[in-house]
């Protein structure tokens, strides 16, 4: 069946006039009341663009044309939300954490009459989606499962990709551009699709080098990751899965910290890799957008989510 593809804007209500948008996919026809949701979030320096293109490729649509109804978020100053990242914006990590991802749980929620069922990031996106469930209980326990393709938070892979990527650009390059234009252009350097705040590049270089895990606001999520451990507190599962030629930006090693730091019993795994009988040793970005990704492992993260 044909896909439809659907825009929702709503308004944030901030002292910026941000606009976030919201991508559903669905197949035509469908009962949707039916249908389980599961909200898509992406990383840094991209939208919500790397799960679905309108020809009906990508996970987000994958899964649509697999019973689900799929929302992808475009978080605030990315994709088709407005404005665009500028000099101007105030936001940073904090903000996406606490303002953004409440708010599209909350449109999912007005739309289908509950929280989100699943739960899908690309890097940095689930980095955030965890502290997010842990300031939000009702919506983590309203979420069966969730799947992170490439996320890490600390990066401790060592060599000269991360002396030019992290240490040179996302850190120096960073600090520097948050002081001279007041915000990191990565669009004008090739860097990705779309910009960051200086906000965001602030803090994240925060979770990136340090050990500790600490919000703007002195909430350690490190501790809340061990009360809900000591208490037997509910914290939906979640699917980890590195790429074999991700070798900076979601180091299988890195992505093991996560999950290491994370520490739910129910977490799994996975390496997509020959050695692991894919079809290819995938990167950060092509695990979601190969053409052989619908053949390879989104079937098998299909069996995962569903599996109870």
């Amino acid at each position: 069946m044909p896909l439809n593809y659907e825009s929702i804007f709503f308004d944030l209500k901030t002292k910026q006039k941000d606009i976030l948008h919201l991508k559903r996919i669905y197949q035509q026809g469908s009962d949707l009341k039916k249908l389980p949701s599961i909200l898509l979030i992406h990383g840094s320096v991209e939208n919500g663009r790397i799960f679905y293109s309108i020809n009906e490729k990508g996970f987000g649509s994958f899964l649509a044309q697999n019973g689900f109804d799929v929302f992808v978020a475009d978080l605030r100053g990315k994709g088709e939300s407005k404005p665009t990242i500028n000099r101007n914006s105030t936001h940073g990590q904090t903000e996406y954490v606490l303002e953004d991802l409440p708010a599209f749980a909350n449109k999912v929620r007005e739309i289908k009459g509950k929280f989100p069922t699943y739960w899908a990031a690309h890097s940095w996106g689930g980095v955030m989606i965890p502290p997010f469930m842990v300031r939000f209980p009702q919506i983590a326990e309203a979420t069966k499962k969730m799947v992170f393709f490439g996320s890490k938070r600390r990066i401790r892979t060592k060599g000269i990709e991360r002396i030019l990527k992290i240490d040179l650009f996302w850190n120096l390059i960073g600090k520097v551009s948050n002081k001279t234009i007041g915000y990191l252009p990565t669009t004008k350097i090739g860097f990705g699709t779309d910009n960051e705040s200086r906000g965001f590049i602030k803090e994240s270089n925060k979770w990136i080098y340090q050990d500790k895990w600490l919000c703007k606001d002195k909430f350690d999520y490190q501790k809340g990751f061990q009360n809900i451990k000591q208490k037997n507190s509910y914290f939906p599962a979640i699917l980890h899965i590195a790429a074999a030629k991700d070798t900076i930006l979601g180091n299988p090693n890195d992505v093991k910290l996560l999950k290491e730091e994370i520490d739910n019993s129910k977490d799994e795994f996975w390496l997509l890799s020959k050695s692991n009988k894919n079809k290819h040793d995938y990167d950060h970005n092509n695990m979601l957008t190969h053409k052989d990704a619908i053949n390879d492992h989104f079937p098998q993260i299909l069996e995962w989510l569903k599996k109870f």
